[in-house]
């Protein structure tokens, strides 16, 4: 009999999460097993043979045919050290529960080099000077290429030149409903894996089966939680639209794919590529002060010198441009005929983020609006307390009967989908019109209607983020930004950046597949730098102002930051764990505390939140404060936001 530690995965934390059992069979460190913990039956990693134990033991159920190869194992145990996390929950993002539902039996007949399908792509001078810019440095590149540059050739070219030397690859997209039409052209050239939640778990599980045991070159492909396959021999890790939130994980061991994405290669010592049209400010900032570059391709690959692009921004608090409608500007409605007469598709964006409950003025000849004096970042207002109320370092003040700068009455402004659609289907009666947001199961009703979108059978789409992420609609000639500006309320550091990036992308879907493209921009802000910055696609401007502003307010890149956050079943209870915690916290000099301040969402089910925010110049620093304390607050290290 032999006798083993093995790692159990689990969803939740333990405390302890390395158990001691027997086995009939030798096993291998590395050796993915079926155990009985408890009345139930779990996965486990073996970490390494022991002596007999002076307890009792309960024999391993069996073993997988494939195990988690050394650079893994080594990933693991970085991955845990650097989020500080519980190994049981590390264990079950490596070792999923559906592996062994299906355990696979593995053929040889994977095991030779996979040729490629088709000719390479021919490149044209700026792909072949971006590529040769991105292989100058072994280190990590940002690889900035506007909408329509061409980024997804250079990714095949490398993909190949990897392909050639024995050597595989992983390419990271954002989670969403549809796979990106960037994986069906990779596909053209070399066999992808491509690994996403809506896979049944016996292809999941049959996919890291073969993974695991794969000899010759492979790509995988998938959103975040492809990292966490066995991958062995890694040339080349590609993260698209690296700037997507979705890359941020929200639940369990809450961490940063791009991060992450550095961590692995850095373990396999693989080339790491960033791509994105709007490149996040902080993961850019990191790439650069660790020695490595960023690469522009600011050309469109295809050159429409056809193109007439139409511009109009509305000023929102001039209600003479409202007439017809109280959200759809004049301007707007005219546009939406004129493009429907020619059987042209419209898109009218909704920027959802802004929802929250902002104070503003909405005099015509006022620009005021609630701000904190020490962030200068939106004031939130709550309700209950009538109290206007900053989210990232707990000041409050009284909120205002009228404006302190007019005098004149402030309004709270929202906008909804909903209304916004019903209200479409009155004013153009002819139109099929789609909406798509978080209130009418985006997801299903995007998949379901999907065809029909890309052909411009919908004649107007309205929604949310989702409708302008990586879509490429030949037939869109015209969209409309509702409030462009609304999520600049968004009381977070981040709000400026998410804009940009929103507003970027939603003017990089128009005018693609003929000579017309109408842009209608309606904000509270016309003269704003940031909405010229979107129009011009001139992120070096954006990054430069925001930065100096980040750096002045001590917000990443200039501090890293982590949230511990407190759950309860009242809002005092959840203070008072969060006081409780503060004050036997023995914070060195160089870290910083906020709090404990609500939470933005406060209360989400049956439980209040709130949270202490801790920044300091060293990451390191935080980690060694988290890692040696005992406390059931959620860590959050890496946070994009500080809601």
């Amino acid at each position: 009999m032999f006798y083993y530690e093995i790692g159990v995965g689990a969803d939740r934390h333990w405390g302890n999460s390395v158990f001691t059992y027997s086995s009939k069979n030798r096993l291998a460190k590395g050796s993915v097993v079926r155990i009985e913990f408890g009345k139930q039956k779990k996965n486990g990693l073996v970490l390494k043979q022991i002596t007999k134990p002076d307890f009792n033991t309960k024999d391993v159920v069996f073993e997988l045919n494939s195990k988690i190869n050394e650079p893994t194992l080594r990933f693991i145990d970085w991955f845990a050290g650097f989020y500080c996390a519980d190994y049981a929950q590390v264990y079950s993002q490596f070792i999923p529960a559906y592996l062994t539902k299906f355990n696979i039996k593995m053929s040889n007949d994977n095991d030779e080099i996979i040729k490629p399908r088709a000719k390479e792509p021919e490149l044209n001078k700026d792909q072949l000077a971006a590529i040769k810019q991105l292989y100058s440095t072994k280190k990590s590149s940002v690889l900035h290429g506007i909408t329509g540059s061409g980024k997804t050739r250079a990714y095949i070219k490398m993909i190949l030149d990897n392909f050639a030397k024995g050597k595989n690859c992983l390419f990271l997209y954002p989670e969403i409903s549809l796979t990106p039409q960037i994986i069906t052209e990779i596909s053209r050239y070399v066999p992808v894996f491509n690994v996403h939640s809506n896979l049944p778990d016996s292809e999941r599980s049959k996919i890291w089966h073969k993974i695991a045991n794969h000899t010759g070159p492979y790509v995988v492909a998938g959103p975040r939680s492809a990292l966490f396959l066995p991958h062995d021999n890694l040339g080349l890790i590609i993260v698209d639209e690296f700037h997507e939130s979705s890359y941020k994980q929200e639940t369990g061991v809450r961490y940063n794919s791009i991060l992450v994405s550095a961590g692995l290669s850095r373990i396999h010592n693989s080339k790491l590529i960033l791509g994105s049209a709007t490149p996040s400010i902080t993961e850019t900032e990191y790439v650069v002060s660790g020695g490595g570059n960023i690469v522009c391709m600011h050309n469109k690959a295809i050159i429409n010198d056809q193109l007439k692009k139409e511009i109009a921004i509305i000023d929102i608090k001039n209600r003479k441009n409202f007439k017809k409608h109280s959200i759809l500007s004049d301007t707007l409605i005219s546009k939406i005929d004129l493009a429907l007469s020619k059987k042209q598709q419209v898109l009218l964006f909704l920027n959802r983020r802004g929802t929250a409950k902002s104070v503003t003025c909405n005099s015509e000849d006022c620009d005021w609006k609630a701000t904190c004096n020490a962030c200068e970042l939106p004031l939130t207002y709550h309700h209950d307390i009538h109290k206007l109320l900053c989210h990232t370092c707990g000041r409050s003040s009284l909120m205002p009967t009228v404006c302190p700068k007019c005098g004149k009455t402030t309004l709270l402004k929202t906008l909804g989908g909903k209304a916004i659609y019903e209200d479409l289907i009155k004013l153009f009666p002819g139109a099929k019109i789609g909406r798509y947001d978080s209130d009418n199961d985006i997801n299903s009703s995007f998949s379901k209607d999907y065809d029909d979108i890309v052909n411009g059978k919908i004649n107007i789409l309205i929604g949310t983020q989702q409708i302008i992420k990586g879509l490429d609609l030949p037939k869109l000639s015209t969209i409309g930004l509702l409030n462009a500006d609304l999520s600049l309320n968004f009381p977070d550091f981040s709000s400026d950046e998410r804009t940009f990036q929103l507003l970027t992308q939603a003017i990089g879907r128009v005018g693609r597949g003929h000579s017309e493209a109408t842009i209608v921009i309606q904000s509270s802000q016309p003269d704003s730098a940031l909405i010229r910055n979107a129009l011009d696609d001139d992120w070096h401007v954006f990054r430069d102002n925001e930065l100096s502003s980040r750096l002045k307010h001590g917000f990443p890149p200039k501090n890293y930051y982590a949230k511990l956050i407190f759950r309860a079943k009242s809002e005092n209870a959840s203070f008072k764990k969060a006081t409780d915690y503060l004050e036997k916290l023995k914070t060195p000099n160089n870290v910083s505390l906020l709090g404990p301040i609500k939470s933005y969402y406060q209360k989400r089910g049956n439980f209040y939140y709130c949270q202490i925010v801790i920044y300091s110049k060293s990451r390191n620093d935080i980690v060694q404060l988290v890692k040696n304390m005992h406390t059931e607050a959620i860590i959050d290290l890496d946070p994009t936001s500080l809601l």
